[in-house]
């Protein structure tokens, strides 16, 4: 009896001791991904969890903390073995309260690639057929200046991570589609653009 108590003991000291070898993994993966977001001048969003930070944790702390989860889609910020990070992305077309969720965004990947495979096939919901290959625009929100900008469609999810009217919040960039509603915007370079595509110096 005394011997099988010990072994049940050292089954669960062993259990343990693995549980604390995958939480420091955990934890230092997390802290590589927090390094490489600071690294790349990207911009967290605080108003979305300002209430859930205390002032000793900090954003940091709080964004390690999130990391551990997953977002009800399954997928999560990714750090690969050359260091560059894949996002979860969100495509949004307000319009129709529809979004396109993209799991793992390469950092190097461009907007027109991703947007070029989306519009192959028209959505069900897109009966004006308004978002189609010769529609492919994408524009990110300024909530301090309620305003839109263009995303340059052959520019790279890193480079407009790293604007400076960029945040990003809950750890999934967000981006609005095109839209009726949109009608004039700004592109990233503070060029005026008319919602007909037209440049404005």
């Amino acid at each position: 009896m005394r011997a099988k108590a010990e072994k049940l003991k050292q089954i669960e000291q062993r259990d343990v001791g693995k549980s604390n070898l995958k939480e420091k993994k955990e934890r230092n993966q997390n802290e590589a991904l927090l390094e490489a977001v600071k690294a790349r001048n990207i911009r967290l969003s605080e108003t979305t969890c300002e209430d859930e930070i205390s002032a000793s944790e900090g954003l940091g702390e709080f964004f390690l903390e999130r990391l551990s989860s997953e977002n009800p889609h399954g997928a999560r910020l990714n750090l690969d073995n050359q260091g560059r990070l894949s996002w979860p992305v969100l495509l949004l077309y307000p319009e129709y309260a529809q979004l396109h969720f993209i799991s793992a965004f390469h950092e190097d990947s461009r907007f027109i690639d991703h947007l070029v495979v989306m519009s192959g096939e028209t959505p069900s919901w897109d009966l004006e057929q308004k978002y189609c290959s010769d529609n492919l625009e994408v524009y990110v929100e300024d909530e301090d200046r309620a305003e839109l900008y263009r995303v340059p469609a052959k520019g790279t999810l890193l480079q407009v991570l790293q604007h400076h009217r960029y945040f990003v919040k809950a750890l999934t960039p967000a981006f609005l589609g095109p839209s009726a509603a949109v009608t004039m915007a700004t592109d990233l370079s503070g060029t005026l653009v008319c919602g007909d595509g037209l440049r404005i110096q």
